[in-house]
């Protein structure tokens, strides 16, 4: 509404303006022509060089004819100041002293616009052939049909206004009603999602800014709700990760409690198994608090320039172990040196995981390939297997946390569920990506690739 006053009042004064701009215009053009007939008047009595030798007769049939022309009204004044010649005879014979009729025996032009009787005024001297002011022409132009058109002219501007006015309110109150309408549905739909009605949905039909806010919002929420029901599966994995060791150990401790004499062979297979439980349990909260840092993007990592090559090396030396425990191959393909700005440890956890899983998920005299290339801008990091593979529906689920594909295999290998997860938020931390390719039965091959440069977000901004 406020915005609406604002915006008529420049109107009122523009009206203004041009309203007073027409009429200074209207009147101006009337006393120009005038002030020519008037001027005509002048010149032809001096040229005639005496007045007084005209017939009575003539100079007012002369001055009535030339007052006719503008509705004027002319008077003709000697020195003595007695009009001599009037148009409406009244002030005929009479003595007419004033300002402007001095000033013209002084051999001045008197022009001026009288708005409270709404007439223009002129005075002009009458000279002789030797330039002596012998009379002065008096005329008085009445304006007031300019005025009165110009008061018909306000009255029509005012009335356009106060109609466009209520009419701009008209449509005003009606659009402001149409527009906030939706906005104030999605406001009752917010305030119902606030309840905990997390189901509700936005369908709104309409502008183009309408439906684009209604379809953003919709996969907002539906965005929430799955971050929610991943946040309980969540939950629900690690509550049952944790309490699946300390079964274990609870099952273990029972036995041996319940039993009187137990040899000492059977006591240490026992506590071997209470030492592989704890180291399970402790596995999992490791991994648990490792993805807890990753998440945390306040966690700066520990940069530095690192030759990938040889700690892609070190990670094979260290898992090789466990490849010969399977009559693994493990195959290292560099083309060529690389340096990148990484952070070392994280890094080489997320490898690790890659080739680790290749390991364990890999068939008897099956292989394991790492791939190194780079350009000048990114390293490019290849792990291929040809172990079991992954079912295609499966794929999409693999960087969850504590998804598995085979759960009774992963028991077997003893995985936490959580190292893919681990692997990917570690990619992602130094603004990487990793994808996967699998058929099942036929191998797996994972693709990292990781920027040579490592840019933060404040170096971004």
């Amino acid at each position: 509404m406020i915005i609406l006053v604002v915006g008529i009042i420049p109107i009122f004064i523009l009206e203004f303006v041009l309203t007073n701009v027409a009429e200074t215009t209207v009147v101006s053009t009337r006393m120009k022509n005038v002030g020519a007939q008037f001027s005509m008047l002048s010149t032809y009595f001096t040229r005639d060089n005496n007045i007084t030798e005209k017939s009575e007769w003539e100079t007012d049939m002369l001055v009535d004819d030339v007052a006719g022309i503008f509705m004027s009204r002319i008077q003709v004044i000697n020195r003595d100041f007695k009009i001599i010649s009037d148009t409406y005879q009244i002030n005929k014979g009479k003595i007419c002293i004033s300002k402007y009729v001095n000033d013209c025996f002084y051999g001045q032009n008197t022009t001026f616009v009288d708005k409270a009787n709404q007439c223009i005024i002129m005075a002009q001297p009458v000279r002789d052939i030797e330039g002596n002011v012998r009379f002065a022409l008096v005329a008085m132009s009445s304006i007031s049909d300019i005025y009165s058109a110009m008061d018909s002219i306000r009255l029509i501007g005012i009335s356009l206004i106060v109609v466009l006015l209520v009419t701009v309110l008209f449509f005003a109150v009606f659009l402001s009603y149409v527009t906030i309408r939706p906005f104030r549905y999605i406001n009752e739909t917010i305030a119902k999602i606030d309840k905990g009605h997390m189901t509700e949905k936005i369908d709104m039909k309409g502008c183009t800014e309408i439906v684009t806010i209604s379809g953003s919002f919709n996969m907002m929420l539906d965005r929430i709700n799955q971050l929610e029901d991943s946040r309980q599966m969540f939950v629900s994995n690690v509550s049952h990760e944790l309490k699946t060791p300390m079964t274990s150990m609870k099952v273990l401790c029972d036995s041996l409690l319940q039993q009187g004499d137990v040899p000492a062979e059977m006591y240490r297979e026992f506590m071997s198994d209470l030492s592989n439980e704890i180291n399970r349990e402790n596995t999992i909260i490791t991994d648990l608090l490792t993805l807890v840092k990753l998440d945390n993007a306040n966690i700066p990592l520990n940069i530095s320039q690192v030759n990938i090559n040889k700690m892609v090396e070190s990670i094979l030396k260290l898992v090789r172990p466990l490849a010969k425990e399977k009559n693994i191959e493990l195959v290292l393909e560099s083309f060529r040196p690389i340096i990148a700005e990484v952070d070392e440890v994280k890094l080489s956890m997320a490898i690790s995981n890659l080739v680790e899983n290749g390991i364990k998920y890999n068939n008897p005299d099956g292989y394991v390939r790492v791939s190194l290339n780079a350009d000048k801008t990114y390293c490019y990091i290849k792990v291929k297997d040809n172990g079991k593979g992954i079912p295609e529906e499966s794929i999409p689920l693999i960087f969850d946390r504590f998804y598995r594909v085979d759960k009774a295999r992963d028991r077997a290998t003893g995985g936490s569920g959580l190292g893919l997860s681990i692997t990917k938020s570690i990619v992602l931390a130094h603004n990487g990506d990793i994808r996967v390719y699998s058929e099942d039965g036929k191998g797996t091959v994972f693709n990292m690739q990781i920027p040579l440069t490592y840019y933060s977000k404040e170096r971004k901004e």
